[in-house]
């Protein structure tokens, strides 16, 4: 059995991935999250795929569970009690539930995630880009997370829902402790008192909303049916949990991963600043290459379940390595090459497949190709202030910096370097 720790894995996960996945397809993986888990831990592209689209994997991960999640311990320890809060609070989100649930919620939401709605978002994107990166006009270097990633991604998050200015620092400090995993006792506190806190607050916002709803995705969920169903108040505050978790720590990472992926390809930058119509196709990219979840999605299979020759038996946790699948050879060419223009082809499992694709998609591109857009159009020179195998990263399922300062006094690229060639990471960091 093969053993991850989420506290050195996210340093650099692509070795151990690329070996598990040409070993053997499926390997049994233990990952120390606090509650001693077993996982399977499927690596190719082919089997991955297959088992997104298999509904015998299912998503209630934890349901039938006792409150020490499956643990065994007489007396939960905090980290247990922690992370059973979290997925509590998301427990009722439609991406944690299996059809009929799952449809039922997936019908009364999806028109709130319309694409015409998502693109009628894009100026607001844009104004909010902008003023954040007028705050640091003047400067050489800034923390990119704080200055830009992650108070535009929370920010559109709370417009979306309707959250007031004086809930912000609520969903930010909930989004924290769900996008991050540490064993220990302190971790554990921060986590219940800001999730109790966050279950408080969005209970009393559904509240005033049922009495005085306004033009917001919130108050619309409320107020919605479809054959003649409603969200429930627990279902609401699950979609909340899940906004801030899905939509808003994973966008914040592909914003970072972005410019740590151009940094590393100066060619890629070049062929970016030069047509900023590649910026789509950037983000798809860097959801292939490197997206924030890492390694993968998680599901539980409901029934013994074959899968690349191996058999995954009933009630097994198993972990759809998307990170792997994405960078399988035999899916697509030159995978570990970051290319901006590679050909439409082999479509990435970034942001997963079949019934539970994600939902926001369209609005973490948005706000990617927004913020990206605008680093190069303000900055004709950008780079890391340090060098990229010295980022730290948050333990957990999403592969998070905790912090990303970025220099913009950096030499330009070469003037001579063709834009479409190709370039593998590390060649040039100066871009």
């Amino acid at each position: 059995m093969v053993t991850i720790d989420p506290n050195t894995f996210n340093t650099d996960p692509f070795p151990l991935l690329h070996r598990l996945r040409e070993e053997a397809p499926v390997h049994q993986i233990e990952v120390l999250d606090g509650l001693g888990r077993p996982r399977w831990l499927i690596t190719r592209y082919e089997d991955a795929l297959k088992a997104l689209n298999d509904l015998r994997f299912s998503n209630e991960l934890f349901a039938g569970m006792g409150p020490d999640g499956g643990a065994g311990e007489a007396e939960p320890s905090l980290v247990a009690q922690a992370v059973k809060k979290a997925e509590a609070v998301q427990g009722r989100a439609m991406a944690n539930l299996d059809p009929p649930d799952h449809t039922r919620l997936r019908k009364l939401v999806v028109r709130s995630f319309s694409a015409k709605r998502m693109e009628a978002l894009r100026p607001q994107v844009q104004e909010v880009t902008d003023a954040l990166l007028d705050t640091v006009a003047g400067q050489d270097e800034f923390d990119l997370l704080e200055t830009l990633a992650y108070p535009l991604s929370i920010r559109m998050v709370c417009t979306l829902l309707g959250v007031p200015a004086d809930g912000v620092d609520v969903f930010r400090g909930a989004a924290a402790v769900l996008a991050g995993f540490m064993d220990d006792d302190d971790w554990a506190r921060e986590t219940l008192r800001s999730l109790e806190g966050f279950d408080v607050y969005v209970r009393q916002l559904v509240a005033d909303k049922r009495d005085d709803p306004r033009d917001d995705m919130l108050s619309d969920l409320i107020h919605s049916t479809e054959e003649g169903g409603r969200l429930t108040e627990e279902e609401l505050v699950a979609m909340a949990g899940l906004m801030i978790f899905a939509g808003h720590e994973t966008t914040v990472q592909l914003i970072t991963n972005a410019v740590l992926a151009l940094h590393q390809n100066p060619r890629q930058m070049a062929a970016l600043r030069a047509d900023h119509g590649l910026l789509s196709a950037m983000t798809d990219e860097v959801m292939r290459y490197d997206g924030p979840i890492n390694p993968g999605i998680n599901r539980v299979a409901q029934e013994d379940i074959e899968i690349g020759g191996v058999t995954i038996p009933k009630g097994g946790s198993v972990v759809i390595a998307t990170a792997a699948a994405n960078r399988d050879p035999r899916a697509f060419t030159d995978p570990d090459r970051f290319d901006i223009t590679r050909s439409p082809g082999t479509v990435h499992l970034g942001f997963g497949h079949g019934i539970h694709y994600c939902l926001g998609a369209r609005l973490a591109k948005i706000e990617a190709e927004c913020a990206i857009g605008t680093l190069l159009r303000r900055y004709p020179r950008i780079a890391l202030a340090t060098e990229p195998e010295n980022l730290r990263w948050r333990p957990g399922f999403l592969r998070m910096a905790e912090e990303f300062r970025i220099r913009v006094d950096a030499l330009s690229p070469p003037a001579d370097v063709p834009a479409d060639s190709p370039h593998r990471a590390g060649e040039n960091a100066h871009v």
